[in-house]
């Protein structure tokens, strides 16, 4: 057997020779998560959103190359009103949540009703860009798959997977041809959405990082590159701390100090 590390508070790029249309990604969280959240006084089924939104905001962040902060934010009519996390291009995450009583509730589509999901890429030099969708879903995957649908120009699907002490994610995204096509890399994509949709839960919890991306693409001859640790960060300047609550909106934040 192979012996190959199972990452662990961190995001790692792959690139597969034998599908080089492609890019894959993973995150695993553990300790950063706890730090975050340990002293914030949420229920764990809340607790468990926040990590999950957490995850795909630090592949997004990664995602991405620009220098600044990633958010994305869920406003919601249900007992969860708004949920928001961000990850900084150096690692630094930070999340939170307002609640109302959420009774016996523990699924996300008891706890997070109608509403909508932004999601806001804030460089320190530059404009700032937000995407807004509807919340359609029964998920947070669901949920950033349906921003991906909606937005991104290139075809991006997203596995999560929580459990009492980890979250995880994987992420496939197709990279176009030199001339900007698809037509010549349908293949090679179909057969990467086929191996990455075998992914169970448990294997992406407990085997994120190159061993699961062995797993699951070893066909294909991956190559991972370094991990990119990530952290929980509160550096409250009164700049970032001004970033922050313009990312917010101006009616989140009259209601915040209502």
């Amino acid at each position: 057997m192979i012996d190959l590390p199972v990452d662990q508070d961190a995001v790692r790029k792959y690139l597969c020779d034998d599908a080089p249309d492609a890019r894959l990604m993973t995150v695993k969280l553990g300790q950063s998560t706890d730090d975050m959240l340990d002293h914030q006084q949420m229920p764990a089924p809340i607790k468990a959103l926040c990590a999950e939104l957490v995850a795909a905001t630090c592949v997004l962040a990664h995602m991405l190359k620009f220098d600044g902060e990633m958010i994305i934010q869920i406003k919601s009519a249900g007992p969860v009103t708004m949920m928001v996390a961000e990850c900084s291009s150096e690692g630094r995450i930070r999340a939170t949540a307002q609640w109302d009583d959420i009774d016996h509730y523990t699924t996300f589509s008891e706890l997070i009703g109608k509403g909508y999901m932004a999601v806001t890429v804030d460089p320190k030099h530059g404009e700032r860009y937000q995407g807004i969708v509807p919340l359609e879903s029964g998920s947070i995957e669901d949920c950033i798959n349906h921003y991906f649908d909606s937005s991104e120009q290139l075809d991006t699907k997203l596995w999560l997977s929580s459990d009492a002490t980890t979250v995880a994610g994987l992420l496939i995204q197709r990279i176009p041809d030199e001339g900007g096509s698809h037509t010549s890399t349908a293949s090679n994509w179909e057969t990467l959405s086929t191996l990455a949709a075998t992914v169970t839960k448990e294997e992406l919890a407990s085997e994120a990082g190159p061993l699961l991306i062995y797993k699951l693409f070893h066909e294909l001859s991956p190559r991972s590159f370094d991990p990119f640790s990530i952290r929980f960060g509160c550096s409250c300047t009164r700049e970032r701390s001004s970033r922050a609550i313009r990312a917010l909106g101006e009616n989140e934040v009259k209601q915040l100090f209502a």
